[in-house]
């Protein structure tokens, strides 16, 4: 199979390109970056890939390099926002140079966020849903896969979960919030499994086994840790009004109201229906803990 992946230099893409390199290596990988700085930090994983620069709202540059690919994993998205960088620049126009790019793939495979939703009140959630949308639109059957915060080894989401169970008070807003995180090589099996599903549009929500709250999890990563954290909750409004703040007097700030709404949304869904459509067996979450924590 020829296998074109956009935003490829990104945790999740790079374990999808050696997992394909590792199981598949008959395939061949085309990884779209957006700049010859992701390009360079893609060369130094060493993994057997074809790596074109090429801006992802270009569709005739899509196309260009897409020739021969018969099927696409979309994984260009943030939670979010800056100036030069919106919700409908990553989500929304990516989407749209896809569709236009015109090639000859049987089927895209593109992840999404749990939770998204054309009438959310959630810029995020309603870009990303509008995204989903578009793709489903085009001549592409599109399966989508919608997942909540993914753990993997030095991750962003990780090294957080990480500084809180260390910590000997940690702080979180809204403690109660739930979560149900699922571990990054779960997410890369459900991909790989999906390219081999019936090309059809279909929405696919998975999650981890399991749904806790933030506060719980903060204290199941101590424990593993050898620390008793005590976990502080803070009100949500304050976050609300903080990143408000910042996104006044700041081109990029650390985090917006959108961001946090993304964060603060319960995650709590039956895996089954996903779980049996893709073949997986989930990875319990202490498991993921134990392989994701690091002291």
């Amino acid at each position: 199979m020829r296998l074109l992946i956009t935003g490829a230099n990104g945790h999740l893409g790079i374990r999808l390109i050696r997992r394909i390199n590792e199981q598949r290596p008959g395939d061949e990988v085309v990884a779209i970056v957006r700049s010859e700085k992701a390009a360079a930090s893609l060369r130094k994983e060493g993994l057997q890939v074809d790596i074109r620069v090429v801006s992802y709202t270009d569709s005739a540059g899509i196309n260009r390099v897409g020739q021969g690919a018969e099927a696409i994993v979309h994984l260009v998205g943030i939670i979010k926002e800056s100036a030069t960088n919106t919700f409908e620049m990553a989500h929304e126009k990516t989407s749209a140079a896809l569709v236009e790019a015109n090639l000859d793939a049987s089927h895209i495979v593109t992840l999404g966020i749990l939770g998204s939703d054309s009438a959310s009140a959630n810029s995020c959630f309603r870009s990303r849903a509008s995204s989903d949308a578009i793709l489903q639109a085009g001549p592409i059957p599109t399966s989508v896969i919608r997942v909540p915060m993914v753990l993997g080894p030095g991750d962003y989401a990780s090294r957080a979960l990480t500084k809180n169970g260390t910590s000997g008070v940690a702080f979180c807003f809204r403690s109660s919030s739930l979560e149900q995180p699922i571990y990054s090589e779960d997410v890369i099996d459900a991909i790989m499994s999906a390219l081999s599903l019936e090309p059809v549009n279909r929405i696919i929500e998975l999650a981890g086994p399991e749904s806790l709250m933030r506060k719980a999890l903060i204290e199941r990563a101590g424990g593993l840790l050898g620390n008793k954290p005590t976990v502080i909750s803070l009100p949500i409004a304050l976050g609300y009004l903080l990143a408000w703040v910042l996104e006044n007097t700041s081109a990029n700030p650390p985090v917006t109201r959108a961001m946090l709404g993304v964060l603060d949304h319960d995650d709590a869904i039956d895996t089954r229906a996903a779980t049996k459509l893709l073949g997986l067996t989930l990875t319990p979450l202490d498991e993921v803990l134990r392989n994701v924590l690091r002291d």
